[in-house]
């Protein structure tokens, strides 16, 4: 096994280990926003009802979560062995992608989360090391 697969195999453990935190996370921020029944924010001069806005990040932080847990199994996968790292090269593509939609809307709605920026800083590791397995076949 080589420094990038080892490497590989890390990142994705640490990556499944974030995204059930993530998705946790996720869950009470949905949850939570039954609790925010009829409170609004201002957000730059247009209201918005809270609950909405906590359930729409909530439910944002819940999807990428299952992308970054499923990014991780694969990276696993794709780390034992470099002749199926084709698939979550792929889907660390699509992670990089969603991360900036995540980060973007969070930012959008006047909030920022962090685990959208720390989810985009992960998926990018993996997205390197993929690439450097993928050459090694």
């Amino acid at each position: 096994m080589s420094g990038s697969q080892k490497a590989l195999k890390v990142v994705s453990i640490i990556l499944i280990v974030y995204a059930l935190i993530a998705a946790a996370f996720g869950v009470f921020m949905a949850v939570g926003a039954s609790l925010l029944d009829g409170q609004t924010v201002d957000v730059s001069g247009t209201t918005i009802e809270a609950g909405l806005m906590a359930g729409v990040l909530g439910g944002t932080i819940i999807v990428g979560a299952v992308i970054n847990f499923i990014i991780g199994l694969l990276g696993l996968r794709g780390a034992k062995d470099a002749k199926k790292i084709g698939p979550f090269f792929v889907l660390c593509i699509i992670g990089v992608a969603l991360s900036l939609v995540s980060l973007g809307m969070s930012l959008a709605q006047g909030t920022f989360s962090p685990f959208s920026l720390i989810s985009l800083a992960i998926i990018i590791i993996c997205l390197v090391l993929a690439s450097k397995v993928r050459n090694q076949r």
